[in-house]
């Protein structure tokens, strides 16, 4: 899915199946159900939750080479959305930084697009 939409609209669009509200500045992550009230901000931090799909899967708080991938990711649009190869199977996501770097540059057509 390429999403150019606002974070409510991606909200909406997760909601169907639930999805996940990432701080990546706590190193946090919650599962969100259709029917649970849509929080912004991180209470912890007052920083800007990101809404992941809801496979997701989060690193410990504390591998903090597992959250640089993450947040490396997220800043160029990948969320853990769906991502396909050419042969439309579906990509794996990348476990290292280096990986990251090439993942972004192959898939960037899949990047979802910022507001």
């Amino acid at each position: 899915m390429q999403c150019c939409g606002s974070f409510w609209q991606i909200i909406d669009y997760f909601c169907e199946m639930g999805y996940k509200i990432v701080c990546l500045i706590c190193k946090k992550a919650f599962s969100i159900g259709p029917d649970y009230i849509k929080p912004e901000k991180c209470s912890e931090c007052g920083g800007n939750y990101v809404p992941y799909n809801h496979k997701f899967k989060p690193p410990k708080k504390d591998d903090l080479k597992a959250w640089k991938v993450v947040s490396f990711l997220n800043d160029y649009g990948f969320t853990y959305q769906h991502v396909k190869e050419s042969d439309g199977n579906y990509a794996e996501y990348p476990r290292t930084l280096e990986e990251a770097r090439g993942f972004v540059i192959k898939y960037k057509s899949q990047a979802r697009k910022a507001e």
